[in-house]
């Protein structure tokens, strides 16, 4: 396992956009940061730009107001670490500079990003959340629409910047469908785009999160966190579509009334991108500018981290679970669960699942230092629900299948099945047999771990005990490589000293 790299330091990113002013201020892994405090004022900035190109003296003193605020919350918390910056509105605005001298006056120091640099920190976002990304990132904010190409954690030299931000949307869409489709692709026509065609297609924005959320409601999706949602073109064109409508029938009741409003014209803008960019699926993103940004600043060592694993170690800290405790038992568990790969690629010989495998143990660890009644509906609910950085549906799936059986449990509840296959259950199945069979055998000591070695071959798992290690053997251990031999469709023994047999089965 990797080392990850936390830090004690808060950092904040104030983020000027065109219809929001928010505050986000983070701490925890550097890799995964972890949100402390998210604060937003719907300040509308660019909603009269179209008319008259200034920002309004309304939208100026809300957004003032919630600037001063958030320099008074900064001090508070004592955050040092401050990057302050503004968008489309401020960019495109004849007063634009005057109100960014006046945000100056709270000790902030602004800055103004080009589209292309706005374009630019979406995408370090995307290539942070979705390690090897490759295809087109959409950021829609509320004064402007960025794409930009992504391939294996580089970003194309150029992104594009058009004027199609949730608040310029219903003046676009005030004649007909038809006009605003030609506007959407003269204009992507004129900036030269043709890239992204049979490939993922990032999106990124509260409207398209808003959207992400309501077409999991519809398909009773057993996971809600839209973070790495992904759908095939055809649906997602489907459900855009329908939502574009108007009215949106049982909206899902995390869906802000002002999220809600904008919906349908974001909705129309991704149907129309997923006509023109012809991609093969589309992938929700939560973390957009301020996370691109944060990611950006950091090491090149730090942003090789696998984000999956600084996610879930960041978190098993909190209940005393560390990152070496998991490297001992996924070690130690190897043989069983580094065994096979199906006919995906998937396996020991596939990076990614490794890393699965470890922060899937890192969990199902963390789970046994919580409430002992809780622990199993609680450790599932963090697989499905929780928000983790690097993990997609399949991984989901796999992880809390794990830590159900880790609980003993080897049946496959109902939602499992819609996020991985069964092949890919059945293997968490193994892995999180294995990791019961160690830490109950071992105590929960993970420094134990080296008074006994597990082996397989195709016929049989063997458990070998050194002297000091077999006072640990008991009836339980005995039952736990029972299960885990059956499971995997193998016998077992268990031998001590000079390979005595001191069971088998």
């Amino acid at each position: 396992m990797i080392g990850i790299s936390h830090s004690s330091e808060k950092r904040a990113i104030i983020d000027i956009g065109s219809n929001t002013v928010r505050l986000v201020i983070y701490n925890g892994p550097l890799r995964a940061p972890v949100v402390m405090l998210n604060e937003k004022v719907n300040a509308r900035l660019g909603r009269d730009l179209d008319r008259d190109g200034t920002l309004s003296e309304k939208a100026l003193k809300t957004a003032l107001g919630a600037l001063g605020r958030f320099s008074r919350l900064l001090a508070l918390h004592r955050v040092r670490d401050v990057d302050c910056v503004a968008t489309a509105a401020a960019r495109d605005a004849s007063n634009g500079p005057q109100f960014l001298e006046a945000v100056r006056g709270f000790g902030l120091s602004p800055r103004l990003l080009s589209g292309n640099e706005e374009a630019r920190a979406s995408a370090h976002a995307v290539i942070a959340a979705f390690p090897g990304a490759h295809g087109t990132v959409a950021d829609l904010g509320g004064g402007s629409l960025e794409l930009i190409g992504v391939e294996n954690g580089t970003i194309s030299p150029r992104g594009i910047t058009m004027p199609f931000g949730t608040l310029r949307l219903p003046g676009l869409r005030s004649n007909d469908a038809k006009a605003f489709s030609t506007v959407v692709h003269e204009r992507l026509a004129a900036n030269g785009w043709n890239g992204g065609k049979d490939e993922p297609l990032y999106i990124v924005g509260g409207s398209w999160r808003a959207l992400a959320q309501q077409a999991m409601r519809e398909l009773k999706w057993p996971v809600d966190d839209p973070h790495g949602f992904a759908l095939p073109a055809d649906d997602v064109l489907r459900i855009a579509r329908q939502f574009a409508k108007g009215r949106i029938e049982n909206p899902d009741p995390r869906i802000s009334s002002s999220r809600l409003a904008s919906l349908p014209d974001a909705a129309a803008l991704l149907a129309e991108l997923v006509i023109a960019l012809q991609p093969s699926e589309i992938v929700f993103s939560s973390w957009g500018l301020r996370e691109g940004l944060l990611y950006a600043q950091l090491e090149p060592e730090v942003q090789a981290e696998p984000p999956m694993l600084a996610s879930v170690a960041g978190f098993a800290l909190g209940v005393r679970v560390s990152a070496e405790e998991a490297v001992a038992v996924a070690k130690w568990t190897a043989p069983v669960c580094d065994d096979g790969e199906d006919s995906n690629g998937h396996g020991p010989g596939n990076e990614n699942d490794r890393i699965l495998r470890q922060a899937s143990t890192l969990l199902a660890l963390a789970a046994m230092r919580t409430e002992p009644n809780l622990r199993t509906e609680e450790a599932t609910t963090w697989a499905l629900r929780k928000r983790w950085i690097g993990l997609d549906m399949r991984g989901r799936g796999m992880m809390a299948m794990t830590v159900f059986a880790n609980a003993g449990l080897s049946g496959i509840p109902e939602p499992f099945d819609r996020l991985a296959t069964r092949a890919d259950l059945d293997r968490a199945i193994g892995w999180g047999l294995a990791i019961r069979l160690c830490r109950r055998l071992h105590g929960g000591c993970h420094t134990a771990l080296d008074l006994s070695q597990l082996a397989t071959t195709p016929e049989i798992i063997t458990l070998s005990l050194q002297e000091r290690g077999l006072p640990l053997f008991n009836p339980a251990a005995a039952k736990d490589i029972k299960a885990l031999g059956e499971w995997l469709g193998r016998s077992w023994r268990v031998l001590g000293p000079d390979d005595e047999v001191i069971a088998e089965g």
